[in-house]
């Protein structure tokens, strides 16, 4: 068979998804169906559309990767099914959710104490200027993320930076983490000291990258580079 004959059988397969053998033409789906179908689908999109503004729910809580999977779910029951109350969401799922996540923390622990870990502390500034420090967990099976703290209003001590490195290790695990990453600075350096101190089996070591930004940050306050990116940003 050529090319040509096999996309004669690829297009007339595409057209045929769309109507009945020819023996049974009472059931071909009319171009009025076809539109009503659509007109549905736009009016079901747009019950939704009310549903999350009418709630002030986000626009790019959509962007979800629990949004599709809800939906199929739902479209999967058919009419049949109705939305939760109140009182579901409120108790008995909310209450549901929180043993799955529960379950879910403890699957990482597990891997956690089989395979050693790293922990990780990412300090950036959002678009709200809000300092904010990450502490993520690495191991071999995933990165995971352990919690968020805002520092915007916080006074960045050694003790105070101690403290809270030592309650993200206590809730990880002590045993369990063999490696700790932090910042460059020098508040950062004199809390590294305490943490040794207190977790001897823990080893430190400052953020490569925070490394590589401070020496180009170094590099672009040159004067040739810094008038160079100059020319060139024009």
């Amino acid at each position: 068979m050529g090319d040509e004959e096999k996309r004669r059988d690829v297009v007339a397969t595409q057209i045929g998804s769309h109507f009945k053998d020819r023996t049974t033409p009472e059931f071909q789906l009319t171009l009025k169906s076809i539109l009503a179908s659509k007109e549905i689908m736009h009016k079901a999109k747009l019950g939704f559309a009310k549903w999350i503004i009418d709630a002030h729910i986000p626009f790019n809580a959509i962007q979800s990767p629990y949004f599709q999977p809800a939906l199929d779910v739902i479209a999967a029951i058919g009419p049949d099914f109705k939305g939760p109350s109140y009182d579901e969401m409120r108790v008995h799922l909310l209450v549901n959710l929180k043993k799955e996540c529960q379950l879910l923390v403890e699957k990482y622990w597990s891997s956690w104490k089989s395979t050693d870990c790293m922990l990780m502390a990412d300090g950036w500034i959002d678009q709200r200027q809000q300092n904010l420090i990450n502490f993520l967990v690495y191991c071999p099976t995933s990165m995971s993320f352990v919690n968020s703290v805002d520092a915007s209003n916080m006074v960045k001590t050694t003790d105070t930076l101690f403290t809270l490195f030592s309650d993200v290790i206590e809730w990880v695990g002590p045993s369990n983490i063999v490696h700790v990453v932090t910042d460059n600075a020098a508040n950062y350096v004199s809390a590294r000291k305490l943490i040794h101190e207190k977790y001897p089996n823990i080893f430190l070591s400052f953020c490569a990258a925070h490394y590589i930004n401070l020496i180009l940050k170094d590099i672009a306050s040159i004067p040739h580079i810094a008038n160079l990116a100059s020319v060139l940003s024009t």
